[in-house]
């Protein structure tokens, strides 16, 4: 499955630590935002501020992606439902093939989505917690290279 996410815009607002960051993509535009932690002022950086943000604004993105999926099945699984208390009802039928089909990739789709919730959530909660140890590795390394 193809993602198509452009970043169109991206701003650090030193004065108030916040960063945002908008997403255009198949679906519209998501806006992500992060800001800036009151002790990390001496650690602030308008790359992770931004990183951060763009990946609240995937995480929106997925989620909404994730929700069309799911809107979309309902009425198929009714159908689907329908079909089969039916007398008549074949499972060889082209047409039940086809809506068993939808079916699948919709559910597919759905559950890629939402894994990449998953995904992108971990490693932004992963980024945060770790990025303390990673500017005390980089101060000490500048502090070695003196």
């Amino acid at each position: 499955m193809k993602i198509k996410i452009k970043n169109i815009m991206s701003d650090y607002n030193k004065d108030i630590g916040e960063s945002i960051v908008v997403i255009a993509t198949d679906i519209g535009q998501f806006r992500g935002k992060a800001q800036l932690h009151p002790d990390d002022k001496e650690i602030e950086s308008n790359y992770a501020g931004c990183r951060y943000a763009e990946m609240r604004a995937g995480i929106q993105y997925m989620k909404q992606k994730a929700r069309i999926a799911e809107y979309k099945l309902e009425p198929l699984y009714k159908i689907y439902k329908d079909l089969m208390q039916r007398n008549n009802y074949n499972k060889d039928n082209m047409g039940i093939k086809i809506l068993e089909k939808e079916i699948y990739i919709l559910e597919d789709e759905k559950e890629f989505f939402r894994n990449n919730v998953r995904t992108l959530t971990e490693s932004l909660t992963n980024a945060i917690t770790t990025r303390p140890d990673t500017i005390k590795y980089i101060l000490e390394k500048e502090k070695d290279n003196k």
